[in-house]
């Protein structure tokens, strides 16, 4: 159960896989998690499976800086304080270079590399003046074994070399 003084966590990419499977095992452990995902109602599920002394969602979507900003605010403004930040958004393209719609990969590019370096942007100065935080990136064995014909393996190339 999180107390007042327990430690908080944001997850983007929060309403399923990895990062709602997160956001559970560390409210577990007695983390506050602050949810950011564009699926606002998965994500009030989630928070409500949570408690409400524990989580709080907030509609983010990474390629936005202005939302960005708004999901550390929201944190920092509901618990108080901010320890760790989980840049988890992201997705693939299984249809690879000939099938796959161009739009499709703007959209990857933009939430998988754009939306990590907005995350880091958007904590990095808090973490900085508080003197301490962690910042975790969801990565990928396509970032560092390349996968030919994958745009996907080259954006999580580039998460891999931003942490």
């Amino acid at each position: 159960m999180a107390s007042s003084d327990s430690p908080v966590l944001i997850i983007t990419g929060a309403s399923s896989g990895i990062g709602a499977a997160t956001a559970r095992a560390v409210a577990q452990e007695g983390w506050r998690v602050v949810l950011g995902a564009r699926s606002r109602d998965k994500l009030d599920d989630l928070a409500r499976e949570l408690g409400e002394d524990t989580a709080q969602a907030v509609r983010c979507d990474v390629t936005e800086w202005d939302q960005q900003q708004a999901l550390v605010a929201a944190a920092l403004d509901r618990f108080g304080r901010l320890d760790a930040f989980f840049a988890n958004a992201g997705f693939g393209a299984a249809r690879g270079f000939t099938e796959e719609s161009v739009e499709h990969w703007r959209s990857m590019v933009d939430t998988n590399v754009y939306g990590c370096a907005l995350s880091i942007r958007a904590v990095l100065g808090h973490f900085r003046s508080e003197g301490r935080g962690h910042m975790v990136l969801t990565g990928s064995v396509a970032g560092r074994k390349a996968m030919p014909g994958s745009l996907y393996s080259a954006t999580k190339w580039a998460v891999h070399a931003m942490g």
